[in-house]
Order: structure tokens, then sequence, then C-alpha cells
């Protein structure tokens, strides 16, 4: 399999000036440059520049995928829009940083296999998480909390069988940072970041079991919000406003936000990363003991369904092999009505019946090479 890299930057407050194109479509030969978006693909050689410095340069989002199993989405905010004290209990450096540079804040989450393993199929592009941007602009961490899962489980789990209690510096006894509401329901861009990013479906929903509902948002009076602002700030925020800077109007948001009271919610003790594990696996075999009762229902209704025609369906085989052409097709049929036949006679405790009608068949078009390998193979003659 040969080796396929995927690099691809988005604006969303702005787009590229015709400089701006020009500029960032000579990065590279394989560049497909728009006035929102950029994109470049490889499959034997590398990008040549920092992703990270383009992103600071010209873009808001980037997202990078190689089929190796390495994995990054970085997105860049106006400075000051997120507090670096909230963000600071989901980092795990390397694979989740963010920092200050300059007049803006990067967030990058880079996910790298270990010794290159983890030869992935995946398609994904940066429409499926540029929203996620948004979502953190409003304060929705759920996405930090969700790489943090990640992050803490990207090399693999621990050992069931030891006991790391006596052990606190041990990583499985890591604690989680605060779990944000809604991991229950996730938004599609969550979705996509679980499946894209590989995260173990259980223990996104061991995560989910210590997140409480979204509060329902109050109803703001905008304006009276506003007059509680000194004249300076307004006319400030006016101004900005007035010039386009896109980031205007978040900040203010933010600022009106902070005469809102907050909804406070119960504090809870945060789970280790073992606890998260155990209660995962717990999860996914329920989920297997379920689907093998379901499974096993669905195959009685079906027997019985069957034990209804079973005259009709032996009819069937008798009649194609009597009358249908002597090809494949038809003999795969047959083999396939008798094969039903067989999981009846198992079910109905009277496999010696099916195999006594199924020697009369082999006896009668023993002839028939390829439809009696075809019963050889399944054990029946």
């Amino acid at each position: 399999m040969s080796e396929y890299q995927y690099h691809e930057w988005q604006t969303v407050d702005r787009v590229l000036t015709a400089d701006e194109q020009a500029a960032v479509n000579a990065l590279s030969s394989h560049i497909d440059v728009s006035p929102s978006r950029a994109v470049v693909t490889y499959h034997w050689s590398s990008f040549k520049h920092d992703p990270k410095q383009v992103l600071l340069k010209y873009f808001d989002g980037y997202f990078y995928l190689a089929n190796w199993g390495s994995l990054r989405l970085m997105f860049r905010f106006p400075k000051g829009l997120l507090d670096g004290a909230d963000i600071e209990p989901y980092c795990i450096a390397d694979p989740i940083t963010f920092e200050t540079v300059g007049r803006y804040q990067v967030l990058d989450l880079d996910f790298n296999p270990e010794d290159g393993e983890g030869w992935m199929e995946a398609e994904a592009g940066l429409a499926q998480f540029i929203q996620l941007r948004a979502d953190l602009l409003a304060g929705d961490y759920r996405l930090l909390y969700l790489a943090w899962l990640k992050a803490a489980t990207l090399y693999g789990t621990f050992d069931e069988l030891h006991d790391y209690d006596n052990e606190p510096e041990h990583p499985a006894n890591d604690r989680e940072p605060p779990v944000p509401p809604g991991l229950k329901k996730l938004t599609p861009a969550l979705r996509n970041f679980v499946q894209v990013f590989e995260l173990d479906p259980f223990l996104v929903a061991a995560a989910a079991e210590a997140s409480p509902e979204p509060a329902q948002p109050l109803p703001l009076d905008q304006r009276q919000l506003i007059g509680r602002l000194p004249p300076a700030e307004r006319d400030d925020y006016l101004v900005r406003l007035a010039e386009g800077d896109p980031s205007a109007g978040l900040a203010l948001r933010k600022r009106l936000a902070a005469f809102v009271p907050q909804h406070q919610r119960k504090a809870t003790r945060p789970r280790t990363i073992q606890q998260l594990v155990e209660r995962a696996k717990a999860l996914k075999q329920a989920d297997q003991i379920r689907q093998a009762k379901a499974k096993h229902k669905q195959h009685i209704a079906e027997m019985q369904a069957l034990a209804a025609r079973e005259a009709q369906t032996w009819q069937q085989a008798e009649d194609l092999l009597a009358n249908g052409r002597k090809i494949a097709s038809v003999y795969d049929e047959a083999t396939e009505l008798l094969a039903k036949l067989q999981q009846l006679s198992v079910f109905q405790n009277r496999p010696a019946d099916f195999q006594a009608r199924l020697r009369r068949l082999a006896q009668k078009y023993a002839s028939r090479p390829a439809l009696i390998e075809r019963w050889r193979r399944r054990g029946w003659v």
C-alpha cells in the first residue's frame, strides 16, 4: 500500500486576498487553493512547510490525515476569546496543546500511532469538523474531553489483572478533566470526530454516564446587558464592528455573558482512566450479550417460519436440481436452501432426517461433481 497524506486548511471569519492566495499557492506544486480553502495531497513526498505556521498566517482551521494512522486537527482563534485556564485541564503533551502565538490562540490535537502502526482507509475532510471551532467559542468543551479521552488511551489500555492502587503515579490512576454536559447526545461534527479519530464508542458511552444534560439557555435582554458596559468599552466594540473585525462580535457576546449568572453544577469525583476503561469493557460485554440474545431470538423466529414451509422448501430445492440448468448459480441457490433446512433440522433436533434425505439427493446427482463438491465442503457427503 502506498503512502497517502492529506492536508487541508480553511478560513471561517474571512476570505483570502488575491496576494494571499498566490502566496499559499506557492507553498507546494501539489496544492489546490480557493479564497477560503487550500488542500494538499501527497503519495510519495511530504509538505515542506510547518502546517501550524500556515494556519497562523492565513487560516482558521487545519486537518491532516495520513493513511499510516496519523491524524491532526488545529483551530486558530483570535487572542482572548478562549480562557487558557479552562482549556489546560484537557491538555496532554504532546497530543493536545493550547498556546498563544502573537495575536492568536491555537488548539492543536495531534495524534500519531506508535512506530507508524495502524494503517487506515478512512477518508475525511475539514468540513466534517469545522463547526467544532464555533462550538468551542460558544463554551462547548465536548471536543476537548473527547480529545483527552483519545490521548489518555492512545497507546492502549492497562493490564486488567494488575493492581494499580499502590502506584499513584501510574497513568492508569490519572483522573479525568471536567466532564462537559451533552456527551450523551453528540452533534454530527462530534460523531465524525469519534469515528474518524477512532475513539472506542463504549469508552465514550462510559464517559457520558457522568455528563449532565445541557442547561437550557436563559432569555437575555441584550440591550440591557450592553447598557451595563462603560461608554468607552461600548465605543471600542462599535469601532471594531464598523472596521470589519471578525472577532468583535464573538468578543462582545463573551463580554456580555460575564454579566449573566452561570449555572452551578454539582461537583462529582473525577474518575480514573482505569475506571473508565473498565466501565467501557463492561458496557461492551453487556452489548455483546444483548446482541447475542437478539440474534438468538431472530434465529428462533426464522426457524419457526421455515418450519411452516419446510415441505415447500425441500420441493423448491429438488425442483432446482431436477429442472434447473447445470450451472454454478443454480447449484449455489439449491445448496443455500438445503443449508437452511439443515439449520432447521438442528433446531428441531432431527439432524438424522436431513442427512438421510441429503444422501438420497447425493446419490441421485452423483454425476454432477461441481454440485457434490459444494456439499462435500459443507461436510454433508
